[in-house]
């Protein structure tokens, strides 16, 4: 509700955020951080609109002040939730959008270009099969994001905490092994 009676206050906000993000960040990277993902883990509540007004700009803003500075620097950002926001932020100075388990990786691919390194989208709730579904899982999703600059094979948001190990890393395992073939 506040985005929409006090937007002048939300920019205001929002600025100030992504200054402190900005700063936090480039220190991670001056500190040694081989690889920063930006969450926006709130994205799939703002709809298309809201999301371009408010929170587009700032992610925008911080990918390109921190490539500015560190221009080879690998950077990824995570709209979760929110398949509108893949094209818009695959038109960034990101390197890899990563996508939830809700994208299809074909629709993820389709709307990012060929060209671009996406990550995920295994939804983290398979880690509760046995193993060979697990594996079956990760080979689907190899292969449904099909050709193109990169993948990452990633769960499509962050692991449940009853997730038995053995079967994380059984996922794993797959990965190793099926990526192989699907990604020559």
């Amino acid at each position: 509700s506040w985005l929409y009676t006090e937007p002048a206050a939300s920019d205001r906000l929002l600025g100030a955020l992504t200054d402190v993000i900005v700063q936090y960040l480039d220190g991670q990277i001056r500190a040694g951080a081989q690889f920063i993902q930006v969450f926006e883990s709130w994205a799939g509540v703002l709809g298309p609109d809201l999301f371009d007004r408010f929170a587009l700009p700032s992610l925008r803003r911080i990918a390109s002040e921190l490539k500015s500075v560190h221009p080879d620097f690998p950077l990824a950002v995570f709209p979760r939730g929110s398949r509108h926001a893949i094209r818009a932020l695959s038109d960034s100075d990101y390197d890899v959008v990563s996508v939830d388990w809700t994208v299809s990786p074909e629709d993820a691919r389709r709307l990012a270009g060929p060209e671009w390194t996406l990550q995920g989208n295994l939804d983290p709730a398979v880690l509760y099969a046995n193993p060979a579904m697990i594996e079956r899982q990760v080979a689907k999703v190899l292969a449904d994001y099909g050709p193109g600059t990169g993948h990452v094979f990633n769960l499509g948001h962050g692991i449940h905490p009853a997730i038995p190990p053995e079967h994380a890393g059984a996922m794993i395992d797959a990965v190793h092994e099926l990526s192989r073939q699907y990604h020559a």
